[in-house]
Formats: structure tokens, sequence, C-alpha cells
């Protein structure tokens, strides 16, 4: 693994539990539709969530975010599922499940 790779691979999971608990960014992503992506990168840096806006600005990392049916992880039926992929390394990724009733 290179240093780029272990740098989205030690954040990932950070990242997507910042994300989802975020106001702001969870308004995004309940808003796409069917099949669409959203993309998260440091030129989000007025958006971030603070605990992880280093990491992605000082990094240049970026993600794409997207809602998905299924997943290898399981959630409570009713929670939708935020898929985060590296776009860099699109094998890296992290799932996170969302209660639709909180935004």
């Amino acid at each position: 693994m290179t240093e780029r790779e272990r740098i989205y691979s030690d954040n990932i999971s950070n990242i997507a539990m910042e994300i989802s608990i975020s106001h702001v960014w969870r308004e995004r992503i309940f808003a796409l539709k069917g099949g669409e992506v959203l993309k998260l990168s440091a030129n989000d840096k007025d958006i971030i969530p603070e605990y992880i806006r280093d990491v992605i600005v000082d990094n240049h990392l970026s993600f794409t975010i997207q809602i998905v049916e299924k997943c290898e992880e399981e959630y409570d039926e009713g929670l939708v599922i935020f898929k985060f992929s590296s776009d860099e390394f699109p094998k890296i990724t992290a799932y996170s499940g969302n209660n639709p009733l909180i935004i």
C-alpha cells in the first residue's frame, strides 16, 4: 500500500461518520436522485466538518458519495445507506446507515 492509499484508508471511516452527521452534508446527500453522486474534496473546505477538514484539505483528498441499496455491511431496516469512495482508490470505501427522518 502506498502512503497515499494509507492516508485514504486510515481516514475514510472518520470522514464517512463526520459527513453523515453533518446537517449541511445530509441535506445534500438526501437530495440526490437515483444514480446521482456528490463530490467531496478540499474545494469544499468551508463546509467540511472541522474534525476532518485538515486531513482532507492538507492531503487534497477527494471522495464520491452516493446512496446505495445494498452493501457488505448490515444496517437496520429503513436506514438509507451512504457509500463513500476514494476517487483515487475506488476500492477504499466506507458506509453509513442513516435515518431519513433526521436531516
